[in-house]
């Protein structure tokens, strides 16, 4: 379902991202971990196309752009829009917009962008809400809800237009542990669905509850990947057992 190869991404003369490489069969729910700065965010935005890779490939499905430049040619502009569609994305911060309903948030890009009726989009948005726990809160505004309830609109935003891969940014990491709880219970959920993942955390429980496999991001590579019994059971590198003594003994 994913393919990636030798991604390299720089801003300006720091180099973030040395080369990585990552296969993801459908229905996977890969976690990565690792410290902050280490290249897990950037490598996210590169799949989405919020970042251009200076080179390297990355593959949705069917669909495949290359890193080195932006999209010249309407061939290549019509590709990263497909696969932008492709790929929903939850961030830390949740980016509703205030001014509209909970209801309005989550139609807005299947009807603006996908051209989808307005009376589709609401029925599909309402089911969302439903999955996500929050039936009741389809007229409320953003400002109303607490940072858990916001996050899983974001959620349910994302899912609105359908992604084949759903990526989350560290999307608990502004949320008390009670509504870090709710969200996750979300994030549980679409795994068991069978939803195509990958999801940068600090939840570690989590990571070893849900994922299939835990990859350990370092300096901008790869250090370790497995499955979360042996990559918490025995790591083999180093930097992957001094990270993990720091984060677990917390």
């Amino acid at each position: 379902m994913i393919a990636v190869e030798r991604l390299v991404k720089s801003y300006r003369a720091t180099r973030v991202l040395h080369g990585i490489d990552h296969a993801q069969a459908r229905g996977e729910t890969v976690v990565l971990i690792g410290p902050s700065g280490c290249g897990k965010s950037t490598f996210l935005r590169c799949l989405n196309q919020l970042e251009l890779a200076d080179s390297g490939r990355i593959t949705i499905g069917d669909l495949t752009v290359e890193g080195g430049h932006a999209p010249r040619t309407r061939e290549e502009r019509e590709r990263q829009g497909m696969l932008r569609r492709r790929v929903g994305m939850v961030f830390q911060q949740f980016n509703l917009f205030p001014h509209l309903t909970v209801l309005q948030n989550v139609t807005a890009a299947p009807t603006i962008v996908k051209g989808t009726s307005r009376a589709e989009a609401e029925a599909a948005a309402r089911e969302l809400l439903a999955k996500v726990g929050l039936a009741d809160k389809a007229g409320a505004h953003p400002g109303q809800l607490s940072g858990g309830q916001q996050q899983r609109v974001a959620i349910a935003r994302a899912l609105a237009m359908q992604p084949e891969v759903m990526l989350f940014d560290e999307p608990t990491s502004a949320l008390d542990p009670e509504l870090r709880d709710e969200v996750l219970g979300v994030m549980r959920r679409l795994a068991e669905e069978g939803m195509t993942m990958i999801v940068v955390t600090h939840e570690m429980q989590f990571a070893r509850d849900v994922a299939d496999r835990v990859v350990f991001f370092d300096r901008g590579l790869v250090a370790e990947a497995g499955p979360p019994e042996q990559l918490f059971g025995a790591p083999q590198n180093e930097r992957t057992r001094e990270f993990l003594r720091k984060t677990t003994t917390r």
